[in-house]
C-alpha cells in the first residue's frame, strides 16, 4: 500500500506542530521545511484544521498549532479518513470500476483484509507515540525552524 503525498504531508505536519514546543507555525514555514509546494501544504493544513485536528490563528503572530492533546491523534484514524478516498485497485472504487472480474475475484477480498489490516496496525500508534521523547526529531525540526525565515 502506497499512501498519497497528501496523507503523508498531513502526518508531517501533524508530527512537527507536535515537537515545536508550543511554537506557532505557518503553513510556509513547513512547507519550506519539508520541501512541499506551499498550495499543496495549504490544502493538507485546510483539511487538518476543517478536520479539528490543528487550530489556525490570523495575524502577525498567526501560524498553525495542535488543537488536542498528542495523546488523543490516532495516527491510523488519521490515515484510514485521508486514504478513504482512493481505491487500492479500480475494482475496489465507490463505482466498482469496470474489471469483469470483480464479482467472483478473490483478489479484491484479500486486498480489502489486507487494507483494513493495514490500518488497524496504525490505529493502535497516537502521534504522541511518534513524538514523545523524540529528542533528535525534535532536535532536527527546531534546527530546520532556525533556517526558515
Amino acid at each position: 500500500m502506497q499512501l498519497s503525498t497528501f496523507s503523508d504531508y498531513a502526518i508531517r505536519t501533524l508530527m512537527h506542530l507536535a515537537v515545536a514546543d508550543r511554537h506557532m507555525l505557518t503553513t510556509r514555514q513547513i512547507a519550506v521545511i519539508h520541501g512541499a509546494k506551499y498550495n499543496h501544504l495549504a490544502k493538507v493544513t485546510q483539511w487538518l484544521v476543517r478536520e479539528g485536528y490543528v487550530v489556525s490563528m490570523r495575524g502577525r503572530a498567526g501560524g498553525l498549532k495542535l488543537a488536542m492533546d498528542t495523546k488523543e491523534i490516532n495516527v491510523g484514524l488519521v490515515l484510514r479518513d485521508l486514504e478513504s478516498q482512493s481505491a487500492l485497485v479500480e475494482c475496489m472504487r465507490a463505482d466498482g470500476g469496470s474489471c469483469v472480474l470483480s464479482p467472483l475475484c478473490p483478489l479484491t477480498t484479500a486486498l480489502k483484509a489486507a487494507q483494513t489490516a493495514f490500518f488497524d496496525s496504525l490505529s493502535q500508534l497516537t502521534l504522541h507515540d511518534l513524538t514523545n521523547d523524540n529528542r533528535p526529531i525534535g532536535h532536527l525540526l527546531s534546527q530546520l525552524n532556525g533556517e526558515v525565515t
